[in-house]
């Protein structure tokens, strides 16, 4: 859900990079994104607000005299919940007022399916702006920039090695012991905070749009809004998995403004990891699988760790006063 600081300069850079030649940027508008038209300008981290307190900052913004678009791009983290439907909402409201065409694209490292209805929407990889960089590559600049890719990891997904193989070969063995923690805390979830979502393999599908492997329940604070909290485990490259327990609310909450308010006086020291800006709050507990793996009994002391990160925030709304059921 977070921005990462490798995808805010990864951003930079390609902003950088392109606004140093007027036609590589419209090039690059052309063929990457998907839109005709020359003359284009190229800004980054933009402020644009959807309604009356409430604002979206967009990674980069290309525009000309009868077009703009949106670009969200993402590395390491997924996207915000509903992040690219209000990009959606903003693209629309520019087009209704200043009669432009309005485009939104969302770049990924990883394939990451997204369903995008109301406006020309285009999903594409870091890899196609690499091989759309390599043809400018004897320009210093553009050389420098496919060096940083390279060095990401981000000119493709690879190709399989022979650690990819045990992965595969395991995988569902994996997944069998990861489910058996997640149904022996489900029970404590459930009474606390509600039944999770798991329709239809929904832990499963949160590998390849997530990187986590999680089960979640909804609803858990406020009269109206958005909020949930996450229980499970997530997967970061070249890093060692953790397990995670997450509360996110989004502005549209009732109880949003009264939870960021009570960020310095206490939440600030019970999680491990918080972020928060206008339109979301996230708090998060995170230890690494492998602190449990010299455990004796070690499925057990997972679903301890799992089963206190819960009662600590279930113990917290019944502290704070706050109506969250």
């Amino acid at each position: 859900m977070n921005k990462t600081p490798l995808e805010d300069f990864t951003t930079e850079l390609l902003v950088g990079t392109l606004e140093t030649d007027n036609e590589l940027l419209d090039e690059f508008v052309n063929n990457v994104l998907l839109i005709d038209g020359q003359g284009f300008s190229i800004s980054s981290q933009v402020k644009y607000y959807l309604e009356e307190d409430t604002n979206c900052i967009i990674d980069i913004v290309v525009k000309n005299e009868g077009n703009i678009c949106f670009i969200e791009n993402k590395i390491d983290s997924s996207e915000g919940e509903r992040q690219l439907d209000r990009y959606s909402k903003v693209l629309n409201n520019i087009k209704k007022g200043q009669g432009t065409k309005a485009y939104l694209r969302y770049c990924t490292k990883y394939y990451d399916k997204k369903e995008i209805s109301d406006i020309d929407f285009l999903q594409y990889r870091w890899r196609d702006t690499y091989r759309f960089f390599e043809k400018y590559k004897k320009n210093k600049i553009v050389e420098e920039y496919l060096e940083f890719l390279r060095s990401e990891g981000m000119e493709s997904a690879g190709d399989f090695n022979f650690q990819d193989l045990i992965v595969m070969s395991e995988v569902n063995a994996t997944i069998a012991k990861m489910d058996e923690c997640l149904d022996m805390v489900k029970p404590r979830l459930t009474e606390a905070f509600g039944k999770p979502y798991e329709y239809d393999y929904e832990r499963l599908k949160q590998v390849s749009k997530n990187n986590q492997y999680v089960m979640w329940s909804r609803n858990i604070v406020g009269e109206n809004g958005y909020s949930e909290i996450t229980v499970g485990f997530r997967f970061n490259d070249n890093k060692i998995p953790v397990m995670i327990v997450f509360i996110s609310i989004e502005n549209d909450n009732s109880e949003f403004e009264k939870i960021k308010k009570m960020h310095t006086e206490k939440l600030e020291n019970v999680f491990d990891c918080y972020d928060y800006d206008e339109t979301y709050i996230y708090y998060s507990f995170e230890k690494p699988v492998s602190d449990f793996i010299s455990s004796e009994n070690q499925n057990e002391e997972i679903c301890k760790w799992f089963t206190e990160k819960i009662n600590i925030i279930n113990e917290l709304k019944q502290s704070i006063n706050i109506m969250w059921n």
